[in-house]
């Protein structure tokens, strides 16, 4: 940018001003696109992002396997089970999304409340009070400890 600007004052001497300044936004507009390429392409929180999306979308398959495999009546059930198997899931999938991507679990768990807080504020259903509880804190935490997991070095002997 100090560029363009030193080469605009010299422009803006030699030709009209109106000139200069068609010439700056040209070069404005024309550095725009690869200017925002480079910024995307070095955006570590789009990454991030990414890799706590499919950790996300795992975690979505992972819950679906656990709620087929365990037995429920007709209706939604609130079986404290289901979570006690959701949390060293999630751990797991937590550390790994950490490994891959640092911060990504955290990201995981911040997506994790914004869902449960939607489910929670724009559905119908009437969960009782310990489960809306545990479902803030169970799959949150559960992302928070896999990344803390993933941090620890085991002492080599």
């Amino acid at each position: 940018m100090g560029d363009l600007a030193e080469e605009y004052a010299l422009r803006a001497r030699t030709d009209s001003s109106s000139v200069a300044a068609k010439w700056y936004l040209r070069q404005i507009c024309a550095s725009t696109v690869p200017v925002m390429r480079i910024r995307l392409a070095r955006a570590v929180w789009l990454t991030t992002f990414g890799v706590a999306l499919r950790a996300y979308l795992v975690l979505g398959a992972a819950q679906l396997a656990i709620g087929w495999a365990l037995p429920t009546s007709y209706g939604p059930t609130y079986d404290p089970l289901g979570l006690v198997i959701s949390f060293p899931v999630i751990v797991l999938i937590g550390y790994f999304a950490e490994r891959s991507r640092r911060r990504a679990a955290t990201v995981l768990a911040a997506m994790m409340l914004l869902a449960v807080t939607a489910l929670t504020l724009f559905t119908t259903e009437d969960a009782p009070l310990w489960f809306r509880v545990a479902a803030f804190v169970v799959g949150p935490v559960a992302a928070l400890v896999g990344s803390a997991l993933s941090r620890v070095r085991l002492s080599r002997r």
